[in-house]
Parts: structure tokens; C-alpha cells; sequence
């Protein structure tokens, strides 16, 4: 066991016991506190919180400094729906091929967070963000999760995600503190006895799953085979199918949450699926400003965190659509894939868990998985800045290899555009026929 993996394990073993003052920054409580306020209330902190962002973005920020016709005394003090108005709409290449010109000067970037996310159109974004910050987006979950009972730190969850994988000749499960961690990558009939024996031991209280994944247990496992039906199960990362939502309501026979959010925070909703009816989305106000770009009869979202203040994204096009109505309601969010691989035994692995290492960004743009055949795949990559070298090539190969060398053989292939779909967006992955 490696040093990272060694403390992480004694991080969630102690963490049940320790008072929550000690694991996170002051002001997840204090928005905590925000999140109960009377709705009118609410709404005013929001615009507060809007004025700092701009007011900080124009100030600190050196894309915003450059790039918008505003100083921060006119932030301050001129009408704020005007000010706002005047920020131009932002794309993920912009914020990509200037990623330094959108941190905010006062932050070292050897001290942040750093995340990635190639997202279902493979085009990858990479954020700096605090810990001040991630405790505060876990703020909101912890409110909306807290509905059903959920705590981060005491509940007993089931966790099948990217961060549970293992490799194919490992068991499909380990224990992690408060969490029973389950490889999507394992979800399949070989490991079925293995995987039924472990969630009848655990009993966990939640699920916090892909819906692909919970989606594909469902398919695995009977509702015998859950000894003590958990309270929710809390759905994230990708939207969820009627069919999808529909089977794992079947095995776990408990209320469902949705989700939709990203790696850039500048959006949240949440929607739920009860009784087999699936609610609407509604857009927190509290955690950004979300709009509509409404081109070609398509409502674009548009969104603005309030509480980044380390990277700011102002009206950021997230590449997704709905149109959200006043109430911050939206119908349906279109612009995620819900494709599967077929891996070498004929099990079928959601295409969302697969990732590629955080310092690739730096030398690719865009990337594709493509599978014409089970058991293999090709991963398509744009190089960043022209062609790639032997040596990234080789980089990539060996990360993949070492990822799903058990599940599949891997090609890189080197292309000079990915193209978009018929939906505009391009799709991460293109499966079997």
C-alpha cells in the first residue's frame, strides 16, 4: 500500500468519530446556514455573492482585467443586472488555452486542488480550486442529501465510481472506512456471488453510484440479494434513463437523487425520481447564476458559480442544454452519453468511467474512445499544440495499459479534429454497433 493510500484509509476510519468543526473550512457552515433562509433572503445573499465574484474577477483575475470593459468601482456601485450583462459569454477552449489567465493572482497554484474532467464530449478542462471551496460545494449536497438522512462522514454508503476501479485480477471490492467501495469495472456475472455477499454484509444505508453503474448492479443483483433496502440512492456525474432509473428503483425499492453538476462549478441541480415519477431539475440560486444561450431553438446553460473564488468562470457555456425556467426549474438536460464498452469477457463497462491521467490535458486537447469489436478500443487524441511525440504517445499507452490492460487491448490513434454529433457536441464514446 502506498503512502496516499495508507493515510486515506486512516482518514476514513477516524472520520466518523471526529467533530465536523475539524474536517471542514468555516464557511461550509456558514453556507450551510444560508441554505436555510427564507427564499427572498436567499435570493439577496445570492446577488451579494454575485457582485463579489465580478467584483474579485475584475480586480484579481487577469482574463477579466484584459478582456471585459468594466472596472471594479463600476462592479461595485452601477446596477448589477448591467454589469453582468457586459461579461462575454466564455467557452471550455478559451478557459483552456488560458488556463493562468483565469486564476486569481492572490493563489498559489502549487497550493490548490487540481481536477480534471474530460466530461461525456472528451474535451478536457482542468480546475484550481481550495479547500474553502470544495468544503462549500459539499455544503450543498450535504443539504440535499441530508433529506433522506445522508451524512458524508457517518452514513454507511456503497460507492461505485472511478474512485473505487481496481484492476481486473483484484477483488471487486474493499472497505474504506464508513464506505463499501465497488469497481464499476467489476460489475459484471463473474463477480456476482463476490458483490452480493459483500452489500449483504455492509448493509449500507446509501448508494452513491453512476447511474450507468447502479444501473448495471441492478441488472446483476435481485432485490433478495440487498438484505435491508438502503434509505436513497444518490445518483451523480451523468443523467440517468427512464429505463436506468426504472431498474435500479427495482433492486434498492427507495427514493432516487439526481444531480447535475461539473467540474467547472458553475452549475447545480437537483431532481429526484419517487414511486417511478421523475421530478424536474431545479437550479440552486444560492450556488450560481444559470442562464440560457439560446441559439438555433437550442437553450445552451450558462453558468456562474458564486463562491469560486479562486477560478472564477463567468457565464461559462457548458456545451449542455434545458431551458431553465424562472423558478430555476428545467424539464430535461440533454448532452451527456450513456455509451457502454464491451470488454474481452462480454461485460459491458458505462463509458463515463473511463479517464485519462490529469497531466495528459497538457499535451491533448480533445479524445474519443472508439471500440469496433469486443475486448479492444481505440483512444482517438488531438494533440494540444500539433502532433504528438513518441514520448506522449508512449505516456498514454502505458497509463491506459496499466488502467484496463486486463479488460482490453488499447490503440492510440492520432487525429486532427474530433467531429461534433448531430446533437453539436462531440461524443467520448463510440460504441459497438
Amino acid at each position: 500500500m502506498t503512502l496516499s493510500a495508507w493515510l486515506a484509509a486512516q482518514y476514513y476510519a477516524w472520520r466518523p468519530w471526529l467533530p465536523e468543526r475539524l474536517l471542514y473550512h468555516p464557511d461550509f457552515f456558514r453556507v450551510l446556514a444560508l441554505l436555510e433562509l427564507d427564499p427572498a433572503l436567499g435570493a439577496a445573499q445570492a446577488k451579494v455573492r454575485l457582485r463579489h465574484i465580478l467584483v474579485d474577477a475584475l480586480t484579481h483575475v487577469p482574463y477579466y482585467r484584459d478582456n471585459v470593459p468594466v472596472t471594479p468601482g463600476e462592479a461595485r456601485h452601477e446596477p448589477l443586472h448591467e454589469v453582468f450583462a457586459r461579461f462575454p459569454l466564455l467557452s471550455k477552449d478559451q478557459v483552456m488555452a488560458q488556463q493562468r489567465a483565469f486564476l486569481d493572482q492572490r493563489f498559489d497554484p502549487r497550493k490548490l486542488l487540481y481536477a480534471t474532467s474530460g466530461g461525456s464530449s472528451g474535451q478536457g478542462i482542468g480546475m484550481w480550486r481550495s479547500k474553502r471551496v470544495a468544503d462549500i460545494e459539499k455544503a450543498f449536497f450535504t443539504r440535499e442529501w441530508g433529506r433522506f438522512g445522508f451524512s458524508f462522514s457517518k452514513s454507511r454508503t456503497l460507492r461505485i465510481g472511478a474512485d473505487a476501479r481496481r484492476l481486473a485480477h483484484e477483488s471487486p471490492w474493499r472497505l474504506v472506512g464508513n464506505r463499501l467501495m465497488l469497481s464499476p469495472y467489476h460489475v459484471n456475472p463473474r463477480h456476482r456471488e463476490a458483490i452480493g455477499g459483500a452489500i449483504r454484509r455492509f448493509q449500507p444505508a446509501f448508494v452513491h453510484a453512476y447511474p450507468s453503474s447502479a444501473a448495471a448492479l441492478a441488472e446483476l443483483l435481485s432485490p433478495d440479494d440487498i438484505a435491508v433496502p438502503p434509505k436513497a440512492v444518490l445518483l451523480a456525474s451523468e443523467p440517468a434513463t427512464n429505463l436506468q432509473l426504472a431498474a435500479i428503483a427495482r433492486l434498492f425499492r427507495c427514493p432516487i437523487s439526481l444531480n447535475y453538476g461539473l467540474c467547472e462549478r458553475t452549475n447545480l441541480a437537483f431532481a429526484s425520481h419517487v414511486d417511478g415519477v421523475t421530478s424536474p431539475y431545479v437550479f440552486d440560486p444560492l450556488y450560481s447564476c444559470s442562464e440560457n444561450r439560446v441559439a438555433d431553438g437550442r437553450a445552451e446553460i450558462v453558468g456562474t458559480s458564486l463562491w469560486n473564488d479562486v477560478m472564477p468562470l463567468i457565464r461559462y457555456r457548458t456545451g449542455d442544454y434545458g431551458l431553465i425556467e424562472p423558478d430555476g426549474r428545467c424539464a430535461a438536460i440533454d448532452g451527456r452519453g450513456h455509451e457502454f464498452l464491451v470488454d474481452r469477457y462480454g461485460n459491458h463497462i458505462p463509458g463515463l468511467a473511463i479517464v485519462i491521467d490529469e497531466s495528459t490535458w497538457d499535451f491533448v486537447r480533445l479524445y474519443q474512445v472508439r471500440q469496433t469489436r469486443p475486448g479492444a478500443i481505440s483512444l482517438a487524441v488531438v494533440g494540444r499544440h500539433g502532433p504528438l511525440s513518441a514520448a506522449q504517445k508512449g505516456f498514454l499507452q502505458h497509463a491506459q495499459r496499466r488502467r484496463w490492460g486486463g479488460f482490453f487491448d488499447i490503440a492510440i490513434e492520432e487525429e486532427s479534429d474530433i467531429p461534433l454529433a448531430a446533437n453539436g457536441k462531440r461524443r467520448l464514446v463510440v460504441g459497438l454497433p
